[in-house]
């Protein structure tokens, strides 16, 4: 049977479905009920066919709930897997053990086995379908309780089941009402069920117990409730005896006090759904019903229910209010229940509780509710205790209060006395608002009641009041507050006391809150004028006289209390109604504002007052009916200010007074005004101490400056961007930002004005670090609003010159892209100017380029060509502030412009090809520049990130620009077709003209040409036709003037061209020529450069010249080579080169050249350095690559065999002679040698290297490849020198030494503040020569002797070597800032921390490669010298770093060192030397997991044995050896042996056996060397055999070892026999005499250590 879980519900599948009245016919009111008790009778299952269904079906009458929801499933899927397509689906007697099962199942205790049974009982309708109808009626009751589950899920299955077939309400009315009698039937029986009944109390729980019960009993009540809402009173009646049986349980109205928050609300709704369907039933329980809804529910706990109980109770009591008297039973009064069901609150419900709590005080009997009073006060108490509850919501305050405040005037209404009245709201409605307007702990009670709604509510309920008493009360309430605020405010601490602040800000907040609470009155005053009922505005009158005492206040304590000037601001801002109309209190509050500096003029200016009384000038402003006192107000404060502008304060408040929208026509009005807001304006940008930006941002904000003012003052800004050092002027950027952002429309009327600050502003951007308000600023300027015909005039000005202020190529780009540019109109306008772009090329093509550059360029020898320009240069080189001269800012511009999709297409053709060539041109000048890395080229210097990277995007850009140009130009050779091929044609046709002069122009014209036909060839081929183009242009011949072009023309074309006839006649006459050269000539080496270039488009020796021409062409050449000191550098590379192609050709051939050939390569590599480097490179080269291809001959003749193997030696010398060149700077083309020399030198035999400390020094290269190279070497070269090394200092008894020259390596130690992060990344050379030397010297403790590595360490000891090493690894791997390197998430495997291979590091990033060598060389120290690495980690000061370097170690290294520890046992311990004769061997266990080791030696059947334990820190902690058996000594040998065991393994040290001092001494000196395990286990055993030589077995026992583990001790002194001290104290008490078991004579057992004790 399939154990799949349920997948479809009533969504999936055939669901389903049955219509008209015939659906229902198996429903009869007879049918049978069902049984929800644990003790019901289970099913008969002996019907059923399949046993895995029968095995499920019993598991559901199991206990555990796991087992049964795993039943469910089984049976969900088999169900599923049995639909009603197949056989009908599920059999019959499923169903019925099926009836019998679900009601039990449906109200489990576990929610996964409800659901599941839900999902069961739809799954079996929709398999079974008609089959189902009769199994209906005993399945409906606790499928719909189902539908009333708290669970979402379980109440979810059972509602998607039932949704499958009722899919309208119709057909659900018509469902409830065809099954109404098994429904109540149900119910009815459910709600009979008791906890005891529905669980066994042995297996259950009591909450769970609970729990179920009350599931059940809810469902119980929500049936009958869902059958009353749903049905009409007609089908009700057919079934009302049924009903009646029902309501007759006391358990229905009883509900509402069980402890179920959702029963209850049953109980209540189903009362509410009574009274009006069955209000008959009601008034036969009004007695039931007073007793458990009146009387027990109000003194029960209603959480969750409340809201619910007070809407059922307010209908019952509407419909019956004897429930309240007549009806009630009770001795305790229901007035007393009452007020604690009110001190209780909601609890926990909704503010919906207290509005229907008004709802029930308004129906309840009045003579429940009290009429004195006493009984008032008590009642309202209760109320406030409930609200004031804090458990009670907060949302519900509102509805709360107003409820109390609603029965706070009943009560008035109803206490006849005046007095009675008064008091009433004195104690209970007027400390609402006594409270907000002055909080004080003994009033926190009301604090809740602090909501505006609530105090208006308060307010309206006394102030409206019928009765006069309560008006009176309120009037002189209002007036007594207003005199107590008075009072606190004239009693404010004076400035002079520490809590002035502290009392001012409790002023001003009390102020707010008055002024906030009288205005919403006001405005509520004004809302109601009309109505019947205004509400009178009694604060009013009080506040006005509150504002006048304040005043005089402050002018008698000179404007200081500045929480009484809050006071008066916040009367303007929260109660501007105040002063609407005009009034005497009004005219006197404006009279002292109107005056305010003519009266009290600097005192209140440098007041803290004076910002909250010119705010409230402002505010006056926003009431219109004081307009013009407001302008009356504002010239006359505006007036004094300008008198006392100077004075402090003042600028504070004039800016206070300009930040409204009302003053700005005013401002402008006022022409003194209008030149001191400039003035002061311009003062803020400019000031560095005190700057006034509130006055700034409220001049642009509120409008203040007129045009003209405004103009002037961005004129002023836009001329002071810079100050005169020329840094950016911060404020003035500051303030044009802020102007940008309030009245951006100034920064763009005037253009002129406009294009200076663009460029001015990003001219700053670029040079300087780009504040907030530059790139603000800079983002204005992005979209200019100048005209387009603007824009090219800036570009053009800016792209012909350069100089430091220039500005940068991007920004121009970026300006021309957003100004929308018509390509079609304008393109043109926008390009560079050509005739400078060529006067300022030609500056850079005067001198010989870098000859070095041969070896890279694909046209080769052409770089030895070119003659330098007589002329002298006269025009220096302009260029920007990151170096860049005319040409590459020209050429960057274009590239990106190109880049960016314009096309040239409507430039005409002249412009077009001029354009693309200098392009080209300067694109191939930067390529040279980049391969060099020289100076004053283009760039003047590629040393900086920007400059090296604008470089190599010019130069991929070009590529790929010309990459596209030539997509379509298929037609280039004679310009037929598409535009693109005719101006293909004009740009080649152009360069070879500019390339048939031998001058640096003609050179690098060649190099365009090359490429362009390159790119051309790749992308159309070379077509037959073609030949007749190569022979039109007339220029395979070996002249001056056509050499460059020809050279071009065959590296562009390459192999393309293998086939052609031309070519091959050309190859031909070049090799003719070559046999007729002579050395020295220019036509020679004209030759030998376009013999080069022709031969490079033919594979190797594959050239189309006869054999004999080839044979004398080499016979001459090599000619030249009898004098080498003769040959200089160009003729020497082109030589070199030609034979490497040349020579393959006539591998069969015997001849002198072959011994020839290799003596002027070893020449070339050994002469004297006379030349620059950059000459030799070329030279040195193409001798190597012609070595190279010499000895990668298939079957060489006998004559190139002998000549590699006599010259093998003398040309590792030469090799090695190479290592040493020196090199002035590293460039791509030294790589390319350095490589090729690295890689040979590599595979040199060891015993070519006679003396390796030559080659220390090259580890410190500046080429890595050289130190890579000198690296290998000696990583091979020492291990075998240690063994060699080793043997020495054994035999001639001397301390070892690391060569000095290693040594000197490690001197200068890089430490981590010399480097920046970036460099770091790049793994500088000197860091790597470091590292590098530190791995030698530990191949050198790899294959040394013990001794030999004890020299070592002491020499690495004496110097402290190891702690500049340490202190620099855990800076670079992060442990000095706690962060150290997670090898895991970084790939650094176990393999890496063992090795380190140089070759695989280069492939990674420089970065991974240092951490890598890092980390290998910590494993090294560890495995090596550990106790160095102890002595680094216990002077380290800085904790965190050991911490972390602790955890480190041990998480990552000690599993690696240890398991390397116990495999040396393991092999060790394999490889014993057989014992001697009469010892055995030591018995060694290594147990990995618990990293020990178990070494025992067997003595007379008994294991001598210790443990050995590795901690998991090893070997930052040492290892503990421990005696596990101790055999044949006594306790204080065994230990001196186990303590003698774990110092040899710890320090390398001999201990005697039983010199303790000597041991002491030993551990205190700690000669910190590392020890041996194995050392350790080899001290243990010799001492074992040492102690048991000599022993005998005892003549008693025959065994050396006796029962207490000693040997024998006691010796005969007759016959010398030895004896155990037991064996022979048995003897005695058996033979009961004194006497040696072997002579007989007599024995003194005692010994002479015990006689004189006995004697005494």
């Amino acid at each position: 049977m399939s154990r799949k879980p349920a997948k479809s519900r009533a969504t999936s599948g055939k669901t389903f479905t049955s219509s008209g009245p015939s659906s229902f016919s198996a429903f009869s009111p007879a049918s049978r009920g069902t049984d929800l008790s644990y003790l019901a009778e289970p099913p008969d299952l002996s019907s059923i066919s399949d046993a895995n269904v029968v095995v499920s079906l019993k598991n559901l009458q199991k206990k555990d709930a796991t087992t049964k929801a795993k039943a469910l499933e089984e049976l969900v899927a088999y169900v599923q897997a049995h639909p009603y397509e197949q056989d009908g689906g599920a059999e019959e007697p499923i169903l019925e053990a099926w009836d019998q099962l679900y009601p039990r199942i449906s109200i489990d205790n576990s929610r996964r086995v409800r659901e599941l049974s839900h999902i069961l009982q739809f799954e079996l309708m929709k398999s079974a379908r008609k089959r189902t109808e009769k199994h209906v009626p005993k399945i409906v009751g606790p499928w719909l309780a189902g539908t009333f589950d708290k669970d979402k899920a379980v109440s979810r299955a059972a509602v998607e089941g039932l949704s499958s077939f009722l899919t309208t309400p119709e057909r659900v009315v018509q469902f409830w009402k065809r099954c109404q009698a098994q429904i109540l039937e149900y119910a009815s029986d459910a709600i009979k069920e008791t906890a005891e009944t529905l669980s066994d109390e042995r297996s259950t729980n009591a909450d769970d117990a609970e729990a179920k019960y009350y599931r059940v009993l809810g469902s119980s009540l929500a049936l009958v409730l869902n059958l009353l809402q749903k049905l009409d009173l007609p089908d009700l009646e057919k079934f009302q005896d049924n009903y009646d049986q029902f309501f007759e349980q006391d358990k229905v109205w009883g509900s509402v006090t069980v402890n179920d928050s959702v029963v209850r609300r049953l109980s209540c709704q189903l009362l509410s759904v009574c009274l009006e369907k069955r209000p008959g039933r009601i008034e036969a329980d009004l007695a039931r019903l007073s007793k458990n809804f009146v009387a027990e529910g109000l003194k029960c706990n209603q959480t969750g229910s409340a809201t619910d109980y007070v809407n059922a109770l307010t209908e019952l009591t509407a419909r019956h209010p004897t429930v309240w008297t007549s009806e009630y039973r009770g001795k305790k009064s229901l007035a007393s229940r009452l007020k604690g069901f009110l001190e209780k609150g909601s609890q926990s419900g909704t503010s919906r509780f207290w509005v229907s709590l008004n709802q029930l005080l308004d129906v309840i009997p009045t003579a429940l509710l009290p009429e004195d009073l006493d009984g008032a006060l008590e009642f309202l108490k209760s109320m406030r205790l409930g609200l004031t509850r804090r458990e009670e919501p907060r949302n519900n305050a509102i509805d709360g209060w107003s409820t109390y405040l609603n029965t706070a005037r009943r009560f008035v209404q109803m206490l006849e006395s005046s007095e009675d009245r008064v008091k009433l709201v004195q104690e209970n409605i007027f400390p609402i608002t006594a409270h907000y307007l002055y909080p004080t702990p003994e009033t926190s009670t009301w604090a809740s009641g602090n909501q505006q709604q609530i105090l208006i509510r308060a307010y309206t309920s006394t102030a409206t009041s019928s009765f006069d008493d309560v008006v009176e009360a309120t009037q002189l309430e209002w007036s007594q507050w207003k005199e107590n605020f008075r009072n606190r405010i004239f009693s404010s601490l004076p400035e002079a006391s520490k809590e002035h602040e502290k009392s001012q800000k409790l002023i001003a907040d009390e102020g707010y809150r008055w002024f906030t609470l009288t205005g919403l009155i006001s405005d509520a005053h004004e809302r109601t004028l009309e109505s019947d009922r205004p509400i009178p505005n009694i604060p009013a009158k009080y506040s006005l006289d509150l504002l006048r005492d304040i005043f005089k206040l402050l002018e008698t304590r000179h404007w200081r209390p500045f929480g009484a000037a809050a006071t008066v601001e916040s009367a303007f801002k929260q109660s501007p109604r105040l002063f609407r109309e005009s009034s005497n209190g009004t005219k006197e509050i404006l009279d002292c504002l109107t005056n305010l500096l003519s009266r009290n003029g600097l005192e209140l200016l440098q007041s803290p007052a004076a910002t909250h009384i010119f705010s409230s000038v402002n505010l006056l402003g926003q009431i219109p009916e004081q307009k013009q006192e407001y302008e009356k107000i504002w010239n006359a404060n505006v007036t004094a200010l300008l008198e006392h502008v100077e004075n402090p304060g003042a600028l504070a408040a004039l800016t206070t007074l300009i930040s409204t929208e009302h003053a700005s026509v005013l401002a402008k009005q006022v022409q003194g005004l209008q030149g001191e807001l400039v003035k002061r304006c311009l003062m803020c940008t400019l000031s560095t101490t005190d700057p006034q930006w509130d006055l700034f941002d409220a001049v642009f904000t509120f409008n203040i400056l007129t045009d003209a003012a405004a103009r002037r003052l961005v004129k002023e800004l836009g001329s002071r961007i810079t100050n005169t050092s020329g840094q950016p002027n911060q404020g003035v950027i500051k303030g044009l930002r802020l102007i940008a952002d309030k009245a951006p429309d100034l920064l763009l009327q005037d253009e002129v004005m406009h294009m200076s600050l663009m460029t001015n502003l990003l001219s700053v951007s670029e040079r300087f670090d780009a504040t907030s308000d530059i790139a603000a600023l800079k983002g204005l300027m992005d979209n200019p609003s100048v005209s387009s015909s603007r824009l090219p005039t800036l570009v053009q000005q800016s792209i012909s010159t350069a100089d430091p202020n220039s500005l940068a190529v991007n920004t121009l780009v970026q300006q021309v892209m957003q100004a929308g540019i018509n390509q079609d109109e304008q393109l043109e306008s926008l390009i560079p100017d050509t005739n400078v772009w060529r006067d300022e090329l030609a500056l850079f093509l005067r001198e010989v380029p870098n000859q070095s550059l041969a070896l890279t360029s694909t046209i080769g020898g052409a770089y030895f060509l070119p003659r330098p320009s007589l002329t002298a240069p006269s025009t220096p080189i302009k260029r920007d502030r990151d170096g860049c001269s005319i040409p590459g800012r020209m050429a960057m511009y274009t590239a990106k412009l190109l880049s960016a999709g314009f096309q040239l297409d409507t430039v005409p053709l002249p412009k077009r090809v001029e354009i693309v060539t200098y392009l080209n041109l300067t694109a191939e000048l930067v390529t040279d520049q980049l391969t060099v890395m020289d100076e004053n080229r283009i760039w003047s210097s590629l040393s900086s990130e920007a400059a090296l990277s604008d470089a190599e995007d010019l130069v991929s850009s070009t590529r790929k620009i010309i990459i596209r140009m030539v997509e379509d130009a298929d037609g280039w050779r004679d310009a037929s077709g598409t535009e693109k091929s005719r101006l293909m044609h004009e740009i080649v046709r152009r360069l070879i003209d500019e390339a048939k002069v031998l001058t640096p122009m003609g050179l690098y014209s060649a190099r365009a040409l090359s490429a362009i036909i390159q790119a051309l060839t790749e992308n159309h081929g070379f077509p037959s036709s073609g030949e007749q183009w190569l022979a039109d242009l007339d220029i395979l011949k070996s002249t001056p003037s056509t050499v460059l072009p020809a050279v071009a023309i065959l590296s562009g074309l390459g192999e393309t061209i293998s086939a052609s006839r031309i070519v091959s006649n050309f190859c031909n006459r070049l090799v003719s020529d070559i046999t007729g050269a002579n050395l020295g000539q220019e036509k020679s080496l004209i030759a030998l450069v376009l013999l080069d270039s022709c031969m490079q488009i033919y594979d190797a020796g594959e050239l189309p010249v006869a054999n004999n021409r080839l044979v004398f062409a080499v016979r001459q050449i090599t000619s030249w080579l009898e004098s080498p000191e003769d040959v200089d550098y160009r003729f020497a590379t082109e030589t070199c080169r030609c034979l490497q192609r040349l020579l393959p050709c006539i591998k069969d051939v015997y001849g002198p050249y072959w011994e020839k050939v290799m003596d002027f390569c070893i020449y070339l590599w050994t002469k004297p350095a006379t030349n620059p480097l950059d000459q030799r490179l070329p030279e040195i080269h193409a001798s190597l690559r012609l070595f190279l291809t010499l000895q990668s001959l298939e079957d060489p003749n006998d004559d190139l065999i002998d000549v590699l193997q006599s010259s093998a030696e003398r040309r590792s010398a030469a090799l090695i002679e190479l290592l040493k060149l020196p090199r002035e700077k590293d460039t791509q083309p030294a790589q390319i040698v350095d490589s090729i020399i690295c890689r040979l030198v590599e595979k040199l035999p060891l015993d070519h290297f006679k003396d390796l400390s030559e080659l220390y020094g090259l580890v410190a290269s500046d080429s890595r490849n050289i130190q890579t190279a000198a690296f290998t070497i000696l990583h091979k070269a020492l291990p075998a020198a240690q063994e060699n090394l080793s043997l020495d200092v054994l035999l001639e008894k001397k301390e070892a030494q690391l060569p000095d020259e290693l040594l000197s390596l490690l001197l200068d130690a890089p430490t981590l503040e010399r480097y920046s992060d970036e460099v770091l990344a790049r793994f500088p050379t000197p860091i790597r020569s470091y590292l590098l030397s530190w791995q030698l010297v530990f191949d050198s403790f790899r294959a040394a002797a013990f001794k030999v590595r004890s020299d070592y360490a002491e020499n690495l000891k004496a110097a402290n070597y190891i702690s500049p090493l340490m202190d620099f690894t855990f800076d670079v791997l992060g442990h000095s800032a706690a962060h150290p390197l997670n090898l895991d998430k970084a790939n650094f495997t176990p393999e890496h921390i063992r090795e380190y291979d140089v070759n695989l590091a280069e492939v990674e990033t420089e970065e991974r490669n240092m951490q890598w060598l890092l980390i290998h060389l910590y494993y090294l120290v560890l495995k090596y010298v550990p106790s160095l690495f102890k002595t680094w980690y216990l002077e380290c000061r800085s904790k965190q770093t050991k911490i972390a370097v602790a955890n480190w170690m041990t998480k990552y290294f000690s599993p690696i060192i240890i398991s390397e520890a116990l495999d040396d046992v393991s092999n060790w311990n394999e490889n014993q030397e057989p014992p001697a004769e009469g010892e055995k061997e030591l018995n060694v266990k290594v147990s990995r997991a618990a990293r020990e080791i178990t070494a025992g030696y067997e003595v007379d059947e008994l294991q001598a044995s210790i443990s050995i334990r590795i901690p998991q820190d090893y070997p930052l902690e040492g290892v503990t050896v421990s005696g596990l058996n101790r055999v044949a000594v006594n306790e204080r040998k065994w230990q001196s042996w186990i303590l003698t065991t774990q110092g040899v393994i710890t320090f390398s040290v001999s201990f005697p056996l039983y010199n303790m001092y000597d041991l002491l001494k030993s551990f205190l000196i700690s000669c910190l060397k590392g020890g041996s395990i194995i050392d350790g286990l080899t001290t243990f055993r010799r001492n074992i055999v040492g102690a048991m030589k000599g022993q005998t077995e005892c003549a008693i026992c025959y065994s050396i070892i006796s029962s207490d583990k000693k040997t024998p001790d006691k010796r005969c002194q007759t016959c010398k026999n030895l004896f155990h001290r037991t064996c022979l104290y048995k003897w005695f008490q058996s033979s009961n005499q004194n006497t040696c078991p072997l002579c007989r004579n007599p024995i003194d057992y005692l010994g002479s250590d015990r006689r004189g004790t006995r004697g005494a």
